[in-house]
């Protein structure tokens, strides 16, 4: 079975890279857990976390997308916000399961994963997340935060304590903004604006396991202020909403018509 990497990045906080490199995070207390994004489910995630504590734990989805979400059918139970409980069941449905199943045999998957059953597996049982809610793991306290941008539900997690923001895919320095759940850019400003008044001076992302100084912020604010199709250029997907890329300060957003609306 693939294994996945375990990193701790902060005292009580992990970095499990899923093992077609996409990140989770396991935020430990003293009396609790919390899993932020399950990956694509391949390999015993439950196992894993078991591998670093012996406590309970809560799972919470940072947004919908099958390489974020799909992991969750190995839970009894996860946490979404509920604008992208339509984009959970459709990404984590068999046939988008079946639609990449050949995209992730090119990662060399190795001989005892079971496709079929890996295509079937059920979806987990959804629980709505609460914006502003706040997990106390005893000593340390998480606060669910509003972050929709690149999809409607996304959130993100500020752990006080140790002043760092989980964001999922919700703010990057490759931030895709132009897919079918994308809110307009104009939104996205927005969001990045408010998160960025948060109590916070990194933040990690699910696609780099680098620390990320909380003045990145302003560079994707510049960016996404700056885009424009005019200043793009065409932008290469399996998609069909014909998006463009738009580049500056080594930070990119993909963008469309419609988004920028």
């Amino acid at each position: 079975m693939l294994q996945c990497k375990i990193e701790e990045i902060n005292p009580g906080l992990f970095l499990i890279k899923d093992p077609l490199n996409v990140n989770m995070y396991l935020i430990v207390g003293a009396d609790r857990a919390l899993l932020f994004d399950t990956g694509y489910g391949i390999g015993n995630i439950p196992d894993v976390i078991r591998s670093i504590t012996d406590k309970p734990y809560i799972v919470v989805l940072g947004h919908g997308h099958i390489d974020h979400a799909n992991g969750a059918y190995q839970f009894d139970e996860v946490l979404l916000h509920e604008d992208d409980y339509e984009l959970f069941y459709d990404n984590t449905s068999e046939m988008m399961r079946k639609s990449i199943i050949d995209r992730l045999k090119e990662e060399k998957l190795e001989a005892d994963f079971d496709e079929e059953k890996w295509c079937g597996e059920p979806p987990c049982n959804l629980k709505p997340l609460v914006i502003g809610e706040i997990y106390d793991l005893g000593g340390i306290h998480v606060e669910v935060i509003d972050m929709a941008g690149h999809t409607g539900g996304s959130t993100g997690l500020l752990i006080k304590e140790m002043r760092i923001l989980l964001d999922s895919d919700s703010a990057n320095e490759h931030c895709w903004m132009f897919l079918e759940q994308s809110l307009p850019v104009r939104d996205y400003i927005t969001m990045l604006k408010r998160t960025k008044e948060l109590e916070f001076d990194i933040f990690y992302t699910a696609h780099s396991d680098l620390p990320n100084p909380k003045s990145d912020f302003d560079k994707y604010i510049t960016v996404a202020k700056n885009a424009t199709i005019g200043k793009s250029v065409p932008y290469d997907t399996r998609w069909s909403m014909d998006p463009y890329i738009y580049t500056e300060d080594g930070v990119s957003i993909v963008i469309c018509e419609r988004t920028l609306q």
